[in-house]
């Protein structure tokens, strides 16, 4: 099933994707696959997108590695949950959408793994929201860390190349910053070490996570032959007789028209980097996202340019984000989730369940004020000691953020407040109170601690809850947490089939879209680790193998 495909002329093509993050390769993958000759066009001098900044995981649902494994979960009770998640006010096009992803989603992975992609299925990672029913475990899928260097030149051009990091597999995050709370943590810590500088010894690039996912799928994309143009920006749509017929780029200040017969496949991400379209339909005046630089909307407004309706505009992959200083941030998983640490609201109060899900989380922060006055992460010593995160942990950068003014510091909790501009009695009421809930092991407030997510990230050795500790040993830290996100989770409507609906939700022929670009198949949700890659990748499967039967005139509805 690997064998070599000869490459599609640079100017012989039929099919154009916009984008080269995991939608896009997967889209041009399915569509090479089925017949058609693809060309990718990706506005920056980098490819891989967001993907390659991300976790790279995918949410599979009755994946074929569960089924190897004889795990008993059904695609049924994967089907409640989404059922459960959509609620009760989806639409049948919603509903719709929702089922295409549940039965298309094994297959995509499953074409990818013919195509010698070697999945890792994370067993242990519960769904995001456990209490709803049909919530499951192990329905995430990854990519297994690559060599680099088997990308031959194309490294030199992958997204955050630069990178020197360990290539871990998701199962291993919360083992790394536990790193120092135990013997077992600790051998999980060296090991990936070791492995890390033993790659690097022998001439290794070692990838996972993100660059590991998406250097495995360029991998199939340059076996296939399927052309990659760099530094080539969409300007906008062409139609003729009502249907998308191709494209107009730009590159090196010269403007180009490719023609494509087959459609055209928008995965180009959203416009969460797009502080002016993010003001007119978000009505956000300040961010914190983690989307790359490119995820400006180009593809968005050139949708809308030409008749697409929108959905979800104003929603987005919620994130809680430590802000470093000026342009800079940070995700927060573990921190919030960890024994030893609470979040508060500039009157000094907690106002969530920290542990939750961060979209749960991150909305919440949304909603309560957190992007117009400054929240805080309030941590003691003991947590910032014991736990390993590498943008706040070390002396130097904690030194930073200091001078940044988005990290405080204080010998008791009262200094502390006083420091972060809250009430010293408010605050230590919050602490107090909190600490009570920590040694009984029940947090009355929020139940934080109560679900199999909140404590899968952690300390399972910590008793009586994994997630409750005492803040209580002296120096006191505060650092600012905002509502960040990882890119938009609205866009152009679109069907079941990937296509972009008008305002009359009429197919626009030859126009398809996957990924942050257009509305989520699971509506405001997010289902589990990997949902938003998850759905990017169904989708382009999706689209491209729809693209394909109406490209030889086979009936697609």
């Amino acid at each position: 099933m690997n064998a070599v495909m000869e490459q599609v002329p640079a100017d012989h093509y039929d099919f154009i994707v916009v984008g080269s993050g995991a939608a896009g390769l997967v889209g041009a993958i399915s569509a090479r696959l089925a017949g058609l000759r693809p060309l990718i066009i990706e506005k920056s001098d980098r490819w891989g997108g967001t993907t390659a900044l991300s976790g790279g995981v995918l949410w599979i649902p009755a994946n074929d590695a569960m089924a190897a494994e004889r795990v008993d979960d059904p695609l049924e009770r994967a089907r409640t949950y989404l059922a459960g998640l959509l609620g009760p006010d989806a639409n049948q096009r919603e509903r719709a959408k929702a089922e295409a992803f549940l039965e298309h989603a094994p297959a995509m992975a499953r074409m990818l793994a013919g195509q010698g992609l070697q999945w890792v299925r994370n067993r242990d990672h519960p769904d995001y929201y456990p209490e709803v029913d049909g919530a499951g475990y192990g329905r995430t899928l990854e990519a297994a860390p690559i060599d680099g260097h088997r990308l031959g030149d194309r490294l030199a051009t992958l997204r955050a190349v630069e990178l020197d990091v360990p290539a871990l597999t998701s199962d291993q995050f919360g083992p790394a910053v536990l790193t120092k709370t135990g013997i077992r943590p600790a051998m999980v810590g060296a090991s990936i070490m070791l492995r890390h500088y033993r790659d690097k010894l022998i001439g290794r690039k070692p990838l996972g996570s993100g660059r590991g996912l998406i250097a495995s799928l360029m991998l199939i994309v340059d076996r296939l032959g399927i052309p990659v143009r760099l530094s080539t920006a969409l300007v906008e749509l062409t139609t003729q007789h009502g249907a998308v017929s191709g494209v107009v780029v730009e590159q090196n200040g010269a403007r180009e028209a490719l023609p494509a017969p087959a459609g055209v496949l928008l995965a180009a991400g959203g416009f969460a980097q797009n502080p002016a379209l993010r003001r007119e339909l978000q009505g956000f005046a300040a961010t914190w996202t983690n989307a790359a630089p490119g995820d400006q909307g180009d593809a968005f407004t050139a949708a809308r340019g030409i008749g697409a309706d929108t959905e979800l505009l104003d929603d987005c992959w919620w994130m809680p984000t430590l802000e470093l200083g000026p342009g800079r941030h940070a995700l927060a998983l573990g921190l919030r989730a960890l024994p030893g640490s609470i979040v508060v609201d500039h009157h000094g109060k907690r106002y969530m369940n920290e542990a939750r899900s961060y979209m749960a989380t991150g909305r919440i922060m949304r909603e309560h004020g957190a992007a117009e006055h400054r929240h805080w992460l309030i941590m003691d010593e003991r947590f910032l000691s014991r736990h390993i995160f590498p943008d706040i942990s070390p002396r130097g950068a904690r030194a930073a953020m200091m001078a940044n003014g988005t990290l405080k510091r204080g010998e008791t909790i009262a200094e502390l407040a006083a420091a972060c501009g809250l009430d010293p009695a408010t605050l230590s009421a919050t602490v107090e109170r909190f600490n009570g809930f920590a040694r009984k092991g029940v947090d009355a407030d929020f139940q934080r601690g109560a679900t199999a997510y909140d404590c899968y990230w952690a300390d399972p050795a910590h008793r009586p809850n994994p997630s409750l500790g005492l803040i209580e040993r002296p120096p006191f830290w505060a650092a600012v947490l905002r509502p960040g996100d990882l890119g938009t989770n609205g866009g152009v409507k679109t069907d079941a089939a990937g296509r972009v609906l008008d305002s009359a939700e009429r197919p626009i022929e030859g126009l398809y879209a996957a990924g942050n670009g257009s509305g989520s198949p699971f509506r405001r949700s997010y289902p589990g680790a990997g949902a938003t890659i998850g759905a990017a990748a169904t989708y382009g499967y999706i689209a491209a193998r729809h693209a394909a039967r109406r490209r030889v005139n086979i009936p697609t509805d």
